[in-house]
């Protein structure tokens, strides 16, 4: 009896202790790598699944700041051979929420925006019939702004597996990233 009172004891205590903490605290340094489905930074044409990596720093109980970058491609054909190829490489500052939606320890749950720059590029692919136009190409840059929610599921103290919904990056990015 005194056996199963004692275990019941530390179970609560444990979980007690467990539960009173979240996946996400001040000082805490996370780098991600993934890919971002769906569209990247107004990206246009067939394609366009992007490469992104971050890295962000908790600087209060609840707000992280940091930075992420991304690289897509995509294209669009509109006669025989004759398309677009374009280039999308975004550098940005981005800034989150941390709220423990969930109280489990092991999930980081979190909202927040993005500004950065977004440098594009197109080029002509193939030659149209008729009138030999081939090689043309252009380049335009601009100011990017994106919203996110996203969360983290922790399956070991420093690793986790990530994913984002909203607009910059990509409307879906998923995964992994690492807590230092």
């Amino acid at each position: 009896m005194k056996r199963i009172l004692l275990i019941s004891v530390l179970l609560v205590l444990a979980l007690s202790i467990s539960f009173g903490q979240m996946a996400y605290k001040k000082g805490d340094q996370v780098a991600n790598l993934g890919i971002g489905l769906g569209g990247f930074a107004g990206a246009y044409g067939s394609g366009g699944i992007a490469i992104t990596g971050g890295y962000e720093s908790g600087i209060t109980e609840n707000i992280s700041i940091g930075g992420t970058v991304g690289y897509s491609s995509s294209s669009e054909t509109v006669w025989g051979d004759y398309g677009w190829k374009y280039t999308y490489i975004l550098i940005a500052a981005r800034g989150a929420y941390h709220y423990d939606l969930l109280h489990n320890p092991n999930i980081d749950t979190y909202g927040g925006i993005l500004l950065g720059y977004n440098i594009v590029s197109s080029k002509v692919t193939g030659t149209l019939p008729y009138y030999g136009w081939d090689g043309s190409s252009a380049s335009a840059s601009f100011l990017e702004f994106g919203i996110f929610v996203g969360g983290r599921y922790y399956f070991d103290p420093h690793w986790a597996v990530q994913a984002e919904l909203g607009y910059g990056l990509g409307i879906l990015n998923v995964g992994i990233a690492y807590k230092f």
